[in-house]
Parts: structure tokens; sequence; C-alpha cells
């Protein structure tokens, strides 16, 4: 009888982490592939290349291992007094094991140390089970966002802290 669910570790991601983050974004939106614009899609599974951008400043990128292998990312930001929250993700074989609640907490945990009165987070439309997690940690649906330059639709949250 098992008494406690595992807990990823969750680390702050380094350069040498590009590859492997990149590759869990994919493995983690391959099952949503039909559901995703192909803009939207490139969006959603950077290269090495981006991710590694990503590390050198404006962004705070978290690395999720289990058993030693990488099964999450999520990236945070900090604009004007509030945390922005995106690029969650899990890889598929990782998922409904409470890994991504225990990722986003993380993150909103980071935004309160570092005095956040907001978070805020993108989901993209469609992707309910994205939106049944942000729910689920209190927060709520703001706004739908329409692609500027590219034609996407993301379902914007809110939590005040």
């Amino acid at each position: 009888m098992r008494f406690f669910r595992p807990v990823p570790r969750i680390s702050p991601a380094a350069p040498e982490h590009a590859a492997e983050l990149a590759a869990v974004l994919l493995a983690a939106w391959e099952p949503h592939r039909s559901q995703l614009s192909d803009a939207l899609w490139e969006e959603l599974t950077p290269p090495e290349a981006e991710v590694a951008a990503w590390l050198r400043g404006g962004f705070e990128v978290y690395r999720v291992s289990f058993e030693s292998q990488p099964v999450g990312v999520v990236r945070v930001a900090f604009p004007t007094g509030a945390c922005v929250l995106d690029r969650l993700a899990v890889t598929p074989e990782h998922r409904r094991r409470g890994f991504g609640e225990y990722v986003a907490e993380h993150a909103v945990n980071r935004a309160r140390r570092v005095g956040a009165g907001r978070v805020w987070a993108r989901v993209p439309e469609g992707i309910q089970e994205g939106v049944r997690l942000f729910r689920k940690l209190g927060f709520s649906e703001v706004a739908v966002e329409e692609g500027r330059v590219r034609p996407w639709r993301l379902v914007l949250l809110d939590r005040a802290l």
C-alpha cells in the first residue's frame, strides 16, 4: 500500500538543459497536435535554440524531473508586478499523477516570493485539461486572446495573490 504520491523534483534550468526541455515540450504537446493550428504548434514546440534564448534572460525556466528523467517544464516572467506563467508541460506518461498541479503551485509560490500581486496563465483554447488545472488552483478565466500576428486563441486565466 502506497501512502505518498510521487513528487517530481523542480530545479532552475541551465543552458545545458535546452535540448531536453525542447524535447519535453514536443512530447507534451504531441497528443494535442490535431487540436492546434500550425502556427500555435510552432509556438508551443520551440527548437532548442529558442529554449536556450529563454535561459539567457527575461524568463525563469524550471526543469521538472522524476526518477532522474526530465518530465516537465514551466516558464515564468515577472512584468509589471505580476507573474506570467506559461509553457507548463508534462510528458504524457507522467500525467494524471499531480505533477502539473505541483509544478503550477511551484510557479505560484515563486510569484509570492517575489511579491507579485497576480499570476496570469495562458492555455490554448480547446485544451480543457489545462483550463481545469488552473481553475482547480483558484484561477478564473478572464478573456480569450486572439493572435495578432499568428492565428491562434489562448484562454487567459488570472489569480490574485
